[in-house]
């Protein structure tokens, strides 16, 4: 008989997906999800949700993904599905009698025992579905099963004892015909041909089936996801460059909303300026000379010539070009900074945005404008009814690093013409951006040795804010940065770095746990953001509050933030652990890499050495640079 229970869309993202394992309360049973069933968003953009996917996947090499390769162009093998129930079945159908005298092991193919009474020793009610399970980083999974015995040559009378211990490295097979005994091992990997060259990787786990590794779901983030109505947009050429026209206040990319650039071509059939005949009849009938109308169609001429420059100036094309001439920077770093350009705007186009910008000290303007500046914030926003889309794509097991396991998509569905599903869930949230003064950075930078070539060669501002573009290209944020990149790793560092900080002290202020707030960074933008992803109970309101309450006691907690509790360890170490600087693998989805406490305050960095001056040490000497 089907057994039910009700779970909703975000606990089905995080704990309900296929191929995991969790345990059915209601009639203490292990099962694990086969399918996930649900309805198809296409009014989402899949387009984005892919490209996003990929950039992430990009971490990995091409053979620790090997049916995730090239997603963006494989676009119609996938589809955004919203959950809506999930498919079961129990497993593992291994059974384990719980007397210490017999701890009999008993496995079926098909289906459960019909009682629970153990078939050996006959003791009521002690036979109890095995909890441990065997996995591997590529992605299996198997039962613990009794191996054969080497002297009776088959598994009927194998027992498993714990010998009182607490882990399995103290368990032992034991044959009740023949008393021989084994100790427990997983043995290898039946499923893949590990890639890496450790041959311990190798080697399947033994592990609770509940224990957080044998599962890792690999998601991404988009906030305020543009759906399919961008889809135009995204397919004109140089999108690009309107994203980060808006981003950086072009007057040329200002008109209307993004999608009104859709389908903007490069060029334009002018308007016909010349008069007709029968128009030169009219002028000449109205008492005008021949020169007049002449003059008259000279100044039409000039007239139209302007309005098809500066038409042709706001085209995505025009807005290109004039990005790559005043900033210095080549088309390559715009378009590859695209998506995050477009991340940096979006919320200005549809979220209601409340903001601060940060002031000099000596600059008139409000208390909280003047902690910004203090701090070296340009900006600091809350956006209301913030749409968060969080698209699950895949899982791995064992390990969620980078070719440290394997990333493997959910078991194509059936319902959706055998295409692999990415289990989407959208929520209107709270959340805050920060935006780092880019003179403040370039400052800091060059106090500590580290000074970025800025080409100057129309727009100074523009040139600067747009430095932080070409910085980054190239450079894989989701490994360490190395010291080939050092300014990267020093402006990358900072932004991430100062967003687990705020991350944590937001928490803490608002009462919530650590895994209900999360992160996004973008770095090109020198921007963050902090929002919750949870949909429910105390997150509502809870960053509101934050902003309109607290400002002065969440910034001084992210200021103060210079020691560790593991302190000198962590310091010389890296000056990131998990009491400090780390977040949970839920809120971070830069895996918690290129993060430095010394980035704030000043101290040793792995790769670069000894960072003179940290950021915030930095604004606190020198103050504000004035406007």
């Amino acid at each position: 008989m089907p057994r039910r229970m009700n779970r909703g869309k975000q606990q089905v993202l995080l704990s309900y997906l296929p191929e995991r394992t969790f345990d059915f309360e209601k009639i203490g049973t292990i099962a694990r999800v086969h399918r996930v069933r649900g309805f198809p968003r296409g009014d989402l953009n899949l387009a984005l949700v892919l490209r996003s996917v990929q950039e992430q996947l990009n971490a990995w090499q091409p053979q620790y993904r090997p049916v995730l390769q090239n997603v963006t162009t494989a676009s119609d093998r996938f589809v955004l599905l919203e959950p809506r129930s999930v498919d079961a079945c129990m497993f593992p159908l291994v059974f384990w009698c719980q007397s210490a005298q017999c701890g009999h092991v008993l496995v079926r193919r098909d289906d459960p025992p019909r009682d629970s009474d153990c078939p050996k020793c006959r003791t009521p009610r002690s036979l109890r579905q095995m909890r441990f399970v065997k996995v591997h980083r590529c992605g299996a999974i198997e039962p613990l099963a009794p191996p054969q015995c080497e002297r009776c040559h088959h598994s009927r009378d194998m027992a498993l004892s714990t010998r009182g211990s607490e882990t399995i490295a103290g368990f032992q097979w034991i044959c009740r015909a023949c008393n021989s005994r084994a100790g427990v091992f997983a043995g290898w990997c039946r499923q893949c041909t590990w890639p890496g060259p450790d041959g311990d990787k190798k080697q399947m786990s033994i592990m609770v089936h509940r224990a957080a590794a044998t599962y890792f779901p690999h998601q991404v983030v988009l906030l305020n996801q543009p759906g399919a109505e961008m889809s135009a947009f995204l397919a004109t050429d140089r999108w690009q460059a309107v994203a980060a026209g808006r981003f950086f206040d072009l007057p040329s990319a200002m008109r209307g909303r993004l999608v009104d650039f859709a389908g903007s071509g490069a060029s334009f059939s002018p308007a016909q300026a010349a008069l007709s005949d029968a128009d030169r009849a009219a002028l000449r009938a109205s008492g005008m000379s021949d020169e007049q109308i002449a003059q008259y169609e000279r100044m039409q001429s000039v007239l139209q010539a302007g309005r098809e420059n500066a038409a042709q100036a706001s085209t995505p094309q025009g807005i290109a070009t004039e990005l790559v001439r005043d900033s210095g920077v080549a088309w390559g770093a715009w378009e590859n900074a695209g998506q995050e350009m477009l991340e940096a705007v979006t919320p200005r186009e549809n979220g209601t945005i409340r903001s601060i910008d940060g002031v000099p000290p000596s600059s008139p303007g409000s208390h909280e404008q003047h902690v910004l500046g203090r701090l070296g914030l340009a900006e600091l926003s809350l956006v209301t009814e913030f749409p968060i889309t969080t698209a699950v794509y895949g899982y791995s097991r064992v390990d969620y690093q980078p070719d440290e396991c394997f990333v493997n998509p959910f078991p194509p569905d059936r319902d959706a013409g055998g295409k692999f599903p990415v289990f989407v869930n959208v929520t209107a949230a709270d959340a805050l951006l920060l935006r780092l003064d880019h003179r403040v950075v370039l400052e800091w930078l060059a106090a500590n040795g580290m000074p970025v070539n800025v080409q100057v060669t129309g727009n100074r501002v523009l040139a600067e804010r747009a430095s932080f573009v070409a910085l980054f290209q190239g450079v894989d944020l989701r490994q360490t940065i190395d010291a080939t990149h050092p300014q990267a790793r020093m402006v990358f560092g900072l932004v991430h770095t100062l967003s687990h900080a705020a991350l944590r002290h937001a928490g803490l202020l608002c009462g919530l746990e650590p895994t209900s707030l999360a992160e996004y960074v973008l770095p090109r933008a020198l921007s963050l953001a902090i929002y919750s992803n949870q949909s429910f109970g105390a997150t509502i309101g809870a960053l509101t509050a934050l902003f309109e309450q607290s400002i002065d006691d969440w910034l001084g907690r992210v200021t103060g933030t210079r020691r560790c509790l593991y302190d000198p360890v962590c310091a010389v170490d890296g000056g990131a652990c998990h009491a400090c600087a780390h977040a949970s693998e839920t809120s971070c989805r830069f895996f918690n890499v290129n993060l430095g406490r010394q980035f704030l305050f000043g101290g040793r960095d792995p790769t670069l050495g000894q960072v003179r001056v940290g950021f915030f040490d930095f604004v606190r000497q020198v103050g504000q640079p004035a406007a």
